[in-house]
């Protein structure tokens, strides 16, 4: 009979596997993000920021910063923005000129792809050599695909129907159906529908309708959830639909498209100018008034907010602390196959 391994190891591991389950959720004391955003009119409207927060993630405690932006390029039109994952290069949504820019943020060099319509918000697919838009900003009643591995071939564009005939912002989610997405459908106010579209048809199936946060999305995997907003408010929507949690902030604001952390914190993008920080890893809903927020005037025009995890991230590389968790794990692994192997005969 095979011996079972000495039970201080057993203890090692299954605290091992329990810290890599529980991801980098854990608070680090200071939190800092490279934030790649964009602003819609004036000036260079692609630029970079480094954000700083340093907090318990309890509201009145702790304190939030970003240094002045740095310009990076000027496009003819900028809106959504995402990372290329083939290239490191960040992909920008033209607005009104029927084009996708692809820009080197070291130098600001600029790349024109083809888009096939006036396109806005953007989302790099799962298997990251295709990026999807949407045009309601624009009153396109069409979304686009378009390659990016190699990039410069033709897009598609695919004719939207169903619950609703725009599409404002496509997020992809583990559990979706494959060729299927999450979207919204709303005004720069935020007030519109939320539901999935099937990619290949262009049909959409509405699960909330005439909500005050349709307009930018993210998948949130720190939660499971998803973010909207738009408007004055941030919502956290289930996979199914459900609104489990909502932040409402100033009257007037005009809230676009953000970013979440993986760890739970996000940053948001109000067109106003305000830059929106809220830290919810020890409640888990972003409502809770015991969070930590910030939300202040940043830069005029603010747009967009690249995201810094899942498709399309600034920021998808494991964090030094988690490779070391995962070193640590493997060789826990190892002690204990050593132990627990049985004598040579």
């Amino acid at each position: 009979m095979r011996k079972q391994a000495p039970k201080g190891i057993r203890y090692l591991l299954l605290a091992t596997a329990a810290t890599l389950l529980a991801g980098t959720s854990a608070r680090a004391g200071t939190i800092t993000d490279t934030l790649y955003f964009t602003t819609f009119s004036g000036g260079e409207n692609i630029w970079s920021a480094v954000a700083t927060y340093t907090g318990d993630g309890n509201a009145g405690s702790g304190s939030f910063a970003v240094t002045a932006p740095t310009g990076i390029a000027q496009t003819p039109g900028a809106d959504g923005i995402v990372e290329n994952p083939n290239n490191g290069q960040l992909l920008v949504g033209g607005q009104g000129t029927g084009n996708i820019y692809q820009v080197n943020p070291t130098n600001g060099s600029t790349i024109t792809l083809p888009a096939g319509m006036n396109t806005y918000e953007i989302t790099v697919g799962p298997n990251g050599n295709h990026v999807w838009g949407g045009g309601s900003e624009g009153s396109a009643t069409t979304i686009t695909e378009v390659p990016i591995n190699p990039s410069g071939g033709a897009p598609t564009v695919t004719t939207v129907s169903g619950a609703n005939t725009t599409v404002t912002h496509i997020t992809f989610a583990p559990g979706l159906a494959a060729g299927t997405a999450f979207y919204t459908s709303g005004t720069d106010q935020g007030f519109g529908n939320f539901g999935i579209i099937n990619l290949a048809s262009g049909v959409t199936t509405a699960l909330l309708t005439n909500v005050p946060y349709a307009h930018g999305m993210v998948y949130d995997p720190f939660t499971g959830d998803l973010i909207l907003a738009g408007g004055d408010t941030l919502a956290q929507v289930s996979t199914s639909g459900a609104v489990l949690s909502t932040l409402a902030l100033n009257l007037g604001q005009e809230l676009d498209q953000g970013a979440v952390t993986g760890n739970g914190q996000l940053y948001w993008a109000d067109n106003g100018g305000n830059l929106v920080f809220v830290d919810y890893a020890n409640t888990r809903l972003i409502g809770s008034a015991s969070n930590f927020v910030s939300n202040n005037l940043y830069i005029g025009s603010l747009d967009d907010i690249a995201p810094l995890v899942g498709s399309g991230g600034t920021n998808n590389v494991p964090e030094p602390a988690t490779l070391g968790l995962l070193g640590f794990g493997a060789m826990a692994f190892a002690a204990l196959r050593r132990r627990a192997r049985p004598p040579a005969r």
